[in-house]
């Protein structure tokens, strides 16, 4: 089986981390300051996260960077 790509790797944890903490997207969106347009195309893939709203996704989930990233 393939690895995961970084942005599929956000993807699938974004979304299993926003659900865990019961937030909507647009929950989400208000403790980010990102568009819920932008964090939704981020959880679908079709579009790359800056860094800088790599950390603001961190921030608003109260999880390190790493988390959004991890494998397990």
């Amino acid at each position: 089986m393939k690895p995961l790509s970084a942005r599929e790797l956000l993807a699938r944890n974004l979304r299993r981390l926003r659900e865990e903490r019961g937030l909507s997207i647009d929950d989400l969106a208000r403790l980010t300051g990102i568009a819920a347009r932008r964090i939704g195309a981020i959880e679908a893939t079709a579009a790359d996260a800056h860094l800088d709203e790599v950390g603001l996704i961190a921030l608003g989930l109260g999880v390190r960077i790493a988390a959004l990233f991890a494998t397990e």
